[in-house]
Order: C-alpha cells, then sequence, then structure tokens
C-alpha cells in the first residue's frame, strides 16, 4: 500500500515538473510575478527582524539593497525569457524529467529513507548540523591559531572579528575589532566596533560604544553609523532632540537612494511622535558639533544603568514582550540570546541566567551561550571565598573547554576550581596553558601570574 502512495507522490511531483514545461509562454510572467511576491514577503520579514533587533542597522540595509537589485534583475529578465520552446526542446525535456526524476529519488531513498529504519533522515540532518557546528569551531579554531602567531595581520582579525560577529560573539568580536583599531583604524572599524559593543549591551549605548563611535567619527566625519547610533544613544538619555537634531543632520547628508535612510527617518519620527517634537523645529547638528555629555547631565534623571525612567520603561516593554513571544517560540536560538543580554542590562540576573540555559540546551555545541552565562555567575560569585566554585559555573567552564580546549577564561576558571580542590598541578597546568593565550597587556595574564605565584 505504502508504494501506491510512493508512486502517486511520484507522479505529482513529475507533473509539477512538467508543468512549466506543458504551459510555455504564460510562465516567465508568472514566474516573474511569483519571484517578485517572494521579494515583497523577504522585504517586510526583513523589518520584522530589524524591529526584533535579530538584524543591525548596517545588515538590514545591505539585505535591503540586495533584494532590492534582485527585484530589479526580475523585472529586467522578465520580458526576455517570455518564449516558447520548440516541439522538440520540450519532448527531450518531457522525457528527461519522467526518467531522471523517479531514479533520482530512488537512489536516494534507498540509502537513507528506508521503512525499516525510522527517524533516519532526522537523525541524519542532526548529525549533519552537529558536523557544521564542529567543522565551523575548527576553522574558527585555526584562525584564532593564525591570530595568536600573526597578532599584526589586519586581514587575519577582519575576518576574525566577522566570525565572530555572525556566531553572535560579540565580546570576542570586539576585542577583534580592538585588535583591527590598533592595526589600520578607520571610521568603519571603530563603528562595526561601537555596533558590537551595543549588541553586546542588548542594543544599550554604553560609555565603551559611546566612544567607539566619537572615534569613528574622528576619524571618518561622514561615517553613517556613528551617527545614528549616537542619535540612539541620547534617545535612550531621554535626550530627544539631540537625538532628532542629529539624526536631521544625517539624513540632510544622505544620498536619496541610501539604504539605510529609511531606517533613520522612521527612528526620528517614532522618537519625535512619543517625545511630541515637530522634527522641523530642531536645527539639525553634527555630533561633534555637540557637547554630549553636557546635553546628557542636562537630560531628565536618568537610572544607575544610563537609561532615563522613561526610556527604560519602554525597554522593560520590549523585554517583557520578547519574554513572552519566547513562551510560545521556545526553540528562537537567537531570542532567547537577546532576552539574555536584555535581562543583563536590566539587572535581572535570574532572568539572564534563565535565558542563557534555554539557548544552551538549544544549541549545546555553540560557545557563545556559555561564556555569557559563566561570565553572569562570576559577576555573582566571590572567587576568593573560601570552598569551592558553584558547580553550574565550574561545569559551564569545563562544558567549554571540551568545544574550545584553549578558551582563555575557561582555562582559568577551570584551573581556579582545581586549585580550590587541592590539585596545584592541574591548576598550573590550565594557567600555564591560559597564559600562552593572552596578549601581555592582558589582565587576566596579571590575575593567573598572582595565582600562580600563591600556589609556590
Amino acid at each position: 500500500m505504502i508504494w501506491a502512495g510512493f508512486v502517486i507522490l511520484a507522479l505529482l511531483v513529475v507533473l509539477a515538473l512538467l508543468w512549466p514545461v506543458l504551459r510555455g509562454r504564460a510562465l516567465a510572467a508568472t514566474r516573474a510575478d511569483y519571484d517578485l511576491m517572494v521579494f515583497e514577503d523577504q522585504l517586510k520579514e526583513l523589518d520584522r527582524d530589524l524591529e526584533r533587533g535579530v538584524l543591525t542597522a548596517d545588515e538590514a540595509g545591505a539585505a535591503r539593497l540586495e533584494i532590492q537589485r534582485r527585484v530589479l534583475a526580475v523585472k529586467k529578465q522578465a520580458e526576455q525569457k517570455i518564449h516558447s520552446a520548440s516541439p522538440a526542446w520540450r519532448a527531450a525535456v518531457t522525457a528527461g524529467v519522467l526518467i531522471i526524476v523517479p531514479a533520482l529519488a530512488l537512489g536516494i531513498y534507498l540509502p537513507i529513507g528506508t521503512p525499516m529504519m525510522p527517524g533516519g533522515t532526522a537523525a541524519k540532518r542532526a548529525e549533519l548540523a552537529a558536523d557544521q557546528s564542529q567543522e565551523s569551531d575548527r576553522l574558527i579554531a585555526q584562525l584564532e591559531s593564525h591570530m595568536r602567531a600573526n597578532p599584526d595581520d589586519p586581514d587575519g582579525w577582519t575576518l576574525l572579528a566577522r566570525s565572530y560577529r555572525t556566531l553572535r560573539r560579540y565580546d570576542d568580536a570586539a576585542d577583534a575589532y580592538r585588535q583591527l583599531a590598533r592595526l589600520a583604524p578607520s571610521g568603519d572599524v571603530y563603528a562595526n566596533l561601537g555596533e558590537v559593543l551595543a549588541a553586546a549591551s542588548g542594543g544599550v549605548i554604553a560609555a565603551d560604544a559611546h566612544d567607539a563611535l566619537m572615534n569613528a567619527l574622528e576619524v571618518d566625519r561622514n561615517e553613517p553609523r556613528a551617527r545614528f547610533y549616537l542619535g540612539l544613544e541620547q534617545s535612550q538619555l531621554g535626550n530627544n532632540e539631540a537625538a532628532i537634531a542629529i539624526w536631521r543632520d544625517l539624513t540632510a547628508d544622505a544620498p536619496a537612494d541610501a539604504p539605510w535612510l529609511d531606517l533613520v527617518t522612521t527612528q526620528m519620527a517614532q522618537t519625535a511622535q512619543r517625545a511630541g517634537i515637530m522634527p522641523v523645529s530642531v536645527e539639525p547638528r553634527h555630533p561633534l558639533e555637540m557637547d554630549l555629555a553636557q546635553a546628557s547631565a542636562a537630560a531628565s534623571p536618568v537610572a544607575p544603568s544610563g537609561i532615563s525612567p522613561e526610556n527604560m520603561e519602554m525597554i522593560r516593554g520590549m523585554v517583557s514582550g520578547l519574554a513572552a513571544r519566547l513562551e510560545s517560540e521556545p526553540d528562537d536560538y537567537d531570542g532567547w540570546m537577546m532576552l539574555g543580554r536584555s535581562y543583563t542590562v536590566l539587572d535581572n540576573v535570574d532572568g539572564a541566567l534563565g535565558a542563557y540555559e534555554k539557548a544552551m540546551a538549544l544549541k549545546p555545541a555553540e560557545i557563545d551561550p556559555k561564556m555569557q552565562y559563566a561570565n553572569l555567575m562570576i559577576t555573582q560569585t566571590d572567587l576568593d571565598a573560601p570552598g569551592p566554585l558553584p558547580a553550574p559555573l565550574t561545569q559551564t567552564m569545563n562544558d567549554v573547554l571540551k568545544l574550545s580546549p584553549y578558551q582563555p577564561d575557561a582555562l582559568f576558571i577551570s584551573g581556579l576550581a582545581d586549585a580550590k580542590e587541592g590539585d596545584a598541578a592541574a591548576a598550573r597546568a590550565k594557567w600555564e596553558r591560559a597564559l600562552n593565550e593572552q596578549p601581555q597587556t592582558s589582565p587576566l595574564r596579571a590575575e593567573i601570574n598572582r595565582r600562580i605565584e600563591a600556589l609556590d
């Protein structure tokens, strides 16, 4: 009975593949319409990802530009592709589909889809995903090893920073961009540094991100991302008029086809509406021409985290909405990571730890959630207190070492756990290995040396 179902399914697939050939001339226009619908949906999804914080403004702008390019290409080629194929060509395609598709399907099914092996295909997919993750970790490890041997290679730091950023290892990406800024400072490098620092803080423009963005403008006065994020910083601080002034200055200089223009104007309109300000009543000003520190001091009283009560309430509402969505979409890894960072900014330690635990469970081969979880636990732990370290902290760092044996922070904590348990030899071995991974100026290096001396 099952084979009859397979035959019917194969016939339906073959018919679906032959239908464009049989329809002839009308298909090209239909295909173009379909492609345009897909691109329209992609643009809408891009807007949703931007609102959720999954994409940065720069990434969203680049993606939007690429989609728009494809739209133009489809429109241009649609007429060129509308033609009738020759009868001989149609006959050849029909025969090829009738013979090749069933044979290919059977050839794929027999080795991996046998009914006697239930769940085999899903297992293969899981195994493939795990292999891909391990391959990614291996390539990152190779690049990290290359940079330890060649610390003055700007191309290597660029590639490593982008790789970390793609994996959402924002703290590591920031360190790589700092190295790149040391070797080849540019507005683009400092703007990237500011972006990843903001991402690591859940979207909040903290002092380190502010400094990076200002450095970007000192090198390149027209760097658009730096100007946008400095405006966003002022909005977060409650300096809405200063934010609008920065964004008005940015949009005044923007080319009409700038991919980020819609984002800036939308953000400016939302801020103006929330603050009850007419944008045209605000004089455009460049951030370098403003005393942003003074503007911040003149704003409404701020919370300890540096965010005004008005904007803190807005952020809490956004975080609550994200948490509620994740209750119904518990498999959203990126969502849990974002929630963890957001809770960290709001000083909700328990909430952040819980979010990172969810992320670790979804992707056990990812290092970033483990490091975020461990770093947060470290802030809550007196490392010099007598007795063992918290078991979850030690276990998490040991799990990191299984994935990345030379991760210096994990080596330090794991070595400290060994020392507290009386295993000085194991502690020394891990700490000495960690020293090899640290630059001479690293604060961690000094801390490790201090503890090695204490072992003697």
